[in-house]
């Protein structure tokens, strides 16, 4: 049997190679610089430049401070099963002139806090663990997220004289799994805001009469389109354990139970109540086919996540190419090693 010694010249371009698999890249027009840490990509990055992060977990510490484009492997773990996925253990500040920034593809286990006016920003196929915004921001997008924890708006107003809240924002396609404190705290979140296709997982809970109070969103003088909530969304007319909308047209929701959407100024039409929840859903949220919210959208398409201008990508794939398969078999007799990489360009 031949027996083949590996030079150090080869170790080495193998080391290399695998931990290049684990290295940030920052683009900078056609040139790109390597980082091993996060704080290190963010600081030395310039405004209008695209971090690239791989599978792992990454530390951050510092704040994003320029208009960054970070974009991950995935935020979801059968999909991302060659990589693994992108994940950011802490908070994710924005600050100063990170306004026209995006993140997409990442798995972040803190929050997105903002304490200064960032706008136009653009978040896609994430998992974010909370959200926490500015009075002054305005005009994110949200696509495709799965967002969890909590979401507050930095409002300190009351019901008999609420603040105006974030105003001009879009949700598209997300899974919120998240609630909203109302009551003397944060009570319209949303100003003059579009939600379509989304599910709100989050049941009303309220504690006291004002201050104790939480609920799947709040909104005002915004617009609901083709939603599932499960929730009941009962006793809305005396302000307590209700949804926080008021002022807002919904139109084509699915609702587990009533919701008693008149008594805040609401109106709509063809709206869906008194669904059990068992008969809603199937694996991932898609509708079971003898659902009412089948093709019951108000352009036609499906209520809920898989409906909508933005369906639902199974497994959350960013998309830009994406390695969907990876398998190092060894070395030959040769010296040479096999290495089988597939990678596909994604759709959208």
């Amino acid at each position: 049997m031949k027996t083949t010694f590996l030079t150090p010249f080869f170790l080495l371009t193998l080391s290399l190679s695998t931990q290049a698999q684990n290295l940030i890249a920052v683009q900078n027009g056609n040139s790109a610089s390597f980082y091993t840490l996060l704080d290190s990509a963010i600081i030395h990055a310039q405004n209008g430049d695209t971090v690239y992060i791989p599978g792992g977990t990454f530390s951050l510490s510092v704040s994003v401070d320029k208009r960054l484009h970070i974009i991950g492997v995935g935020s979801v773990i059968d999909s991302t099963l060659a990589t693994g996925k992108s994940i950011i253990n802490g908070n994710l500040s924005l600050i100063n002139d990170a306004s026209y920034g995006s993140i997409m593809g990442i798995s972040l286990l803190g929050v997105i806090n903002t304490s200064e006016n960032i706008y136009n920003y653009h978040l896609q196929r994430n998992y974010l663990a909370g959200l926490s915004m500015a009075i002054s921001c305005s005009n994110w997008v949200f696509i495709e997220n799965n967002i969890q924890g909590s979401i507050t708006n930095n409002v300190i107003g009351s019901i008999a004289n609420p603040s105006p809240g974030v105003s001009n924002c879009y949700f598209y396609n997300n899974i919120i799994g998240a609630f909203t404190p109302r009551g003397d705290f944060s009570y319209f979140g949303f100003n003059s805001s579009v939600f379509k296709n989304n599910v709100f997982l989050y049941s009303n809970q309220c504690y006291d009469y004002y201050n104790y109070c939480y609920a799947p969103i709040a909104a005002n003088f915004s617009l609901f389109e083709n939603n599932i909530f499960v929730t009941s969304m009962y006793n809305e007319c005396d302000y307590k354990s209700g949804s926080s909308i008021a002022n807002s047209a919904l139109h084509n929701n699915l609702f587990v139970a009533y919701a008693y959407l008149n008594c805040s100024q609401n109106w709509g039409t063809n709206n869906i109540f008194w669904q059990e929840l068992s008969t809603v859903f199937g694996p991932n949220y898609q509708l079971q086919p003898t659902c009412p919210g089948k093709n019951a959208g108000k352009d036609g398409t499906d209520i809920g996540i898989y409906g909508g201008a933005f369906p639902w990508k199974a497994g959350s794939v960013p998309s830009n190419p994406h390695i969907q398969f990876e398998n190092v078999s060894g070395v030959d007799d040769a010296g040479n090693i096999h290495v089988k990489v597939k990678v596909a360009a994604q759709d959208r």
